[in-house]
């Protein structure tokens, strides 16, 4: 089976190589990804055997590919993403995007032309399974929308799911290389708005106002505390405000003041007491100088925690089909977050990087006019993706 699925990871790469330089030269934003979605649309009829696909929101795309061989199987989920970001890109990059202001800062055309590139090895394939493989190209992750978008489909049944994965560039390591851990590896991602009001009057006269600043001030302060005084040193977790604004005179104390912030966790019992801990800090404040404060506490995607078997699977896979010195062992989370967590928290399944840096090369962080993602990062992807595709489904 190796030998007979890198002959056919050979065989795509140069189309894929150009798949994704076609979608990096033209970014789209977060349910904007129309051509980006047409011609991975098209790639999908003219290079793979379907059961079904079909549109999901405007810019997505549900496969279903059928094994053929006895049995029932198991149905796994795989998902690329394909939205870009609101950045200009570095104009002395190779394949520069050509949409100014928009840019693949993510990998997401990595992430896009591999996932059907996987599917079209997986339908070659598809007489060494059984069961079925579901393969979600999906829009908006960059805005947390599009992952949802799947969920609400009524056409997608998630009670057969048996498990799902994802793979996302990553350049903290090298092209050729993957990377994963057990347990949580991504934040959940919260944000919150605070609005804090006193009463307004001139500058001269602080005895005669609330003044909102003083009390916004003091929450900024003690907001702070929760990860220091109140949170396992061992545990990751993130509260930062980064908005402030009230006032416009440099002599009247403002009526009303508002911050803005987010909240990062990995572990789900922290999310919970780190929300409990921001609103009796902020009413606390409040009622200690004589305001008033509101709180909106929004939750977002919730952390993204590997299943246990999962993460064995990756690890004994990518050692055999890519060598044992290219699969990491990563030792921390990352605070960002990520949707696909929404599909991981309802099916179970696994996150992996793809390293992406060059060999030796420069680094190139994600979200930055300077992300590149080395081409050697392709065939990896295609091979990884698939053979563990293949293993969970029993093919030999």
């Amino acid at each position: 089976m190796s030998h007979q699925l890198q002959s056919r990871v050979e065989a795509i790469v140069p189309g894929i190589l150009a798949l994704k330089r076609t979608i990096h030269e033209h970014p789209e934003l977060g349910l904007q990804e129309y051509e980006t979605c047409k011609l991975l649309e098209t790639y999908v009829k003219d290079y793979v055997v379907y059961e079904r696909m079909h549109r999901v929101g405007k810019t997505g795309l549900f496969i279903e590919i059928k094994g053929t061989k006895p049995g029932k199987g198991k149905t796994l989920i795989i998902r690329g993403d394909i939205d870009a970001l609101p950045i200009t890109e570095d104009a002395n990059a190779p394949y520069c995007s050509k949409n100014q202001g928009v840019m693949h800062a993510c990998g997401h055309d990595v992430h896009g032309s591999c996932i059907v590139g996987t599917a079209r090895i997986l339908s070659d394939l598809r007489d060494t399974f059984a069961g079925s493989v579901y393969v979600f190209v999906q829009p908006a992750e960059e805005i947390l929308a599009g992952a949802k978008l799947f969920l609400d489909d009524p056409e997608i049944d998630f009670s057969k799911v048996d498990g799902a994965f994802a793979l996302h560039c990553s350049p903290e390591f090298e092209a050729g290389k993957i990377g994963t851990k057990q347990g949580g590896i991504l934040a959940s991602s919260d944000t919150l708005e605070i609005v804090v009001t006193g009463k307004g009057g001139h500058g001269a006269h602080p005895n005669t106002v609330v003044d909102p600043i003083v009390v916004a001030s003091a929450i900024v302060q003690n907001l702070q505390t929760i990860v220091s005084r109140e949170t396992d040193p061992s545990d990751s977790v993130v509260v930062s405000l980064c908005s402030i604004h009230g006032g416009n005179a440099f002599n009247i104390v403002p009526s009303e003041v508002v911050l803005k912030g987010t909240v990062r966790t990995i572990n789900p019992a922290s999310r919970d007491a780190v929300e409990a801990s921001v609103k009796r800090i902020v009413h606390a404040m409040a009622e200690a100088y004589k305001a008033r404060a509101t709180v909106n506490y929004v939750r977002g995607v919730p952390p993204m925690v590997n299943s246990s078997d999962w993460v064995d699977r990756v690890f004994r896979v990518g050692e055999k089909v890519l060598g044992k010195d290219q699969v990491v062992h990563l030792e921390a989370p990352s605070m960002g977050g990520e949707d696909f967590a929404f599909i991981i928290e309802k099916v179970g399944g696994v996150f992996i990087r793809l390293g992406a840096r060059t060999p030796g090369g420069p680094y190139g962080s994600i979200h930055s006019s300077g992300f590149y993602c080395d081409d050697r990062a392709i065939p990896t992807a295609l091979t990884m993706a698939s053979s563990l595709a293949l293993d969970f489904l029993g093919a030999e």
